[in-house]
C-alpha cells in the first residue's frame, strides 16, 4: 500500500473511532450544564420560600430577635399545622346614633375559634367569645368601667364515620334552629345587628351543654339532630326568681347559657338544610322541651322555616324566616303568677322578616383591589309577636316592646369575603316613648365593621 493511501486510510480509522467518544464528551457536557441550571432553579426556589416564611413570620409578629430565641419552633406556622391545629375568628365593632340619648361606640364581639385535627375523622372545635370589650370590672372608686362577657360558646368533637352517619360529642353547641343561629358570623347578615327575630323568638347565640349526630340523606339534604339541657323559667334555689320567660323579652332569658338549671328537663332539636337549587338554600328546623313552672311543667314547641335565594344571573337576593313557639301551660309561668297583668304571657310567640338585598359591585371592577368586593344595599320588615292568646284580665303591651314591626334599611360594602363595612337604619314602627331607652326596640342609625377568617 502507498504510504500517501496509507496516511489517509489511517486517518479515517481514527476519526471513526474518536468520534462516538466525542460524541459522548458533548452529551456529558449538555448533561452537566443541565444539572448547574436545575440546581439553580432550586436554590431561587429555596430564596422564594425562605422570603416568604420570613414574611409570614413577620405578619405573625414574629421577628429574627424571637426566631433566634426559639419562638419560631414552638408556636411557628409549620408547627402548628403539623400538629393539626387551626385558628379562626370573627368580631365586629358598632358606632350606635340612637333616637334618645348619647351615641355609643361597642366593641361587640372578639371571637377566637380553634380547632384541632386528631386525624381525618376527629375534629375538635370550639368557640370562646369576649363580649363588649372586656369582663365586669369594677375600676375608679367602683365605678363600673366595662359592661362584658367572657364564653364558651361551643366546645365539642366530630367524630366523622361517614357521610351519612357522623357523631357530635358531648360538650357545648349552638341549638341548629335558623340560619343566623347557626351560622352567625358578621359577613352572613348584612344588617349592623343579626335581624330582630334572633333575639326574643330565636335568641341567638344559643348554646347549650348537648350531643348530637349529623350527616347527608341524599346529595344536597343535610340534617342534625341534639339532645341538650332544656330552656328555664326560673331558678327553682331561688323561689319564683326572675321570670325567663316575658313578652317583653321572649324566651331570651330562658337560655340557661351553662348556669345552674333544671338538667333533669332535655331539649330536642333537629334540622333538614336543602341546597339543591341554583341559588337557593333553604332550612326547616324544630325545638321541644319541657320547662318547670309554679303551678306545672309546661311543654314549649319550636319550629321554624327559613330560605335564601339569590336570582340566577341577576344581583338580586331574597331572604325570609318564620318561627313559632307554642306553650303548652302558659298559665303556669313565672310573669302570669305574678303582680304584672301588662306582661303576660300566652299561649303562642312568633315572628317573621323579609329582606331583599342586591349585588351592586359591576364585573368591570372585579380587578385589582376591587376583585372580591361587593356593594349590596337592602331592605327588611320584620313582625315580632310576643303576647298572642294571653290569659283574660291581662293588658297587651302595646307600646312598642312586645308586639312590635321593624323596617330596616343600609349596605354592606364587603372589601372581600372577610371584612364588610356596614351602615343601616332602622324604625320600630309600634315606637313609643317607653322604646327610645331600649337599644333591643329603639330606632338609631348605626354603623360598624364585621370580619371572619
Amino acid at each position: 500500500m502507498k504510504p500517501k493511501m496509507a496516511f489517509f486510510l489511517s486517518l479515517g480509522v481514527a476519526a471513526l473511532l474518536v468520534w462516538p467518544a466525542a460524541a459522548r464528551a458533548d452529551d456529558t457536557a449538555t448533561i452537566k450544564e443541565l444539572q448547574n441550571q436545575v440546581k439553580a432553579l432550586q436554590e431561587q426556589v429555596q430564596k422564594l420560600q425562605e422570603a416568604q416564611s420570613a414574611a409570614a413570620a413577620r405578619g405573625t409578629g414574629q421577628d429574627e430577635a424571637e426566631k433566634d430565641k426559639g419562638l419560631d419552633g414552638l408556636l411557628g406556622r409549620d408547627f402548628l399545622k403539623s400538629k393539626g391545629l387551626t385558628f379562626g375568628f370573627y368580631g365586629e365593632t358598632k358606632y350606635r346614633f340612637p333616637e334618645s340619648g348619647a351615641n355609643s361606640f361597642d366593641a361587640h364581639r372578639f371571637v377566637l375559634l380553634p380547632g384541632y385535627q386528631f386525624a381525618d375523622w376527629l375534629v375538635f372545635n370550639a368557640e370562646l367569645e369576649l363580649e363588649h370589650g372586656a369582663v365586669d370590672e369594677s375600676v375608679n372608686g367602683g365605678r363600673n368601667r366595662f359592661n362584658g362577657e367572657l364564653e364558651l360558646e361551643q366546645f365539642y368533637v366530630d367524630i366523622l364515620l361517614n357521610e351519612h352517619f357522623n357523631i357530635r360529642s358531648l360538650g357545648i353547641d349552638v341549638m341548629p334552629v335558623g340560619r343566623i343561629s347557626k351560622y352567625h358570623e358578621p359577613t352572613v347578615f348584612y344588617s349592623t345587628e343579626r335581624p330582630e327575630l334572633y333575639r326574643e323568638i330565636i335568641p341567638t347565640t344559643w348554646q347549650e351543654p348537648s350531643l348530637g349526630i349529623f350527616g347527608k340523606i341524599v346529595d344536597n339534604l343535610d340534617y342534625q339532630l341534639t339532645v341538650s339541657t332544656g330552656l328555664e323559667d326560673f331558678i327553682p334555689a331561688a323561689g319564683l326568681g326572675a321570670p325567663g320567660i316575658t313578652a317583653a323579652d321572649g324566651l331570651r332569658n330562658a337560655r340557661p347559657r351553662l348556669r345552674a338549671s333544671s338538667e333533669n328537663s332535655l331539649g330536642y332539636s333537629g334540622r333538614l338544610h336543602y341546597s339543591g337549587l341554583k341559588g337557593l338554600d333553604t332550612s326547616a328546623s324544630f325545638y321541644l322541651t319541657q320547662v318547670q313552672g309554679v303551678s306545672g311543667n309546661s311543654w314549649l314547641s319550636l319550629w321554624d322555616v327559613e330560605a335564601l335565594y339569590r336570582v340566577p344571573k341577576t344581583g338580586l337576593e331574597l331572604r325570609g324566616d318564620f318561627a313559632y313557639w307554642h306553650l303548652g301551660s302558659p298559665q303556669s309561668l313565672v310573669v302570669n303568677n305574678n303582680a304584672s297583668t301588662t306582661d303576660n304571657v300566652g299561649d303562642a310567640m312568633y315572628g317573621w322578616y323579609l329582606e331583599a338585598a342586591w349585588h351592586l359591585w359591576p364585573e368591570a371592577w372585579r380587578k385589582g383591589k376591587g376583585k372580591d368586593m361587593d356593594l349590596v344595599p337592602f331592605i327588611r320588615y320584620t313582625d315580632i309577636v310576643t303576647q298572642s292568646g294571653v290569659p283574660v284580665g291581662s293588658t297587651s303591651l302595646d307600646n312598642g316592646t312586645a308586639n312590635k314591626d321593624f323596617f330596616t334599611a343600609g349596605v354592606s360594602y364587603f372589601l372581600n369575603q372577610n371584612f364588610v363595612l356596614k351602615a343601616d337604619w332602622r324604625r320600630n314602627l309600634n315606637g313609643s316613648t317607653a322604646t327610645k331607652a331600649s337599644a333591643a326596640n329603639q330606632d338609631y342609625f348605626q354603623i360598624g365593621a364585621g370580619m371572619f377568617f
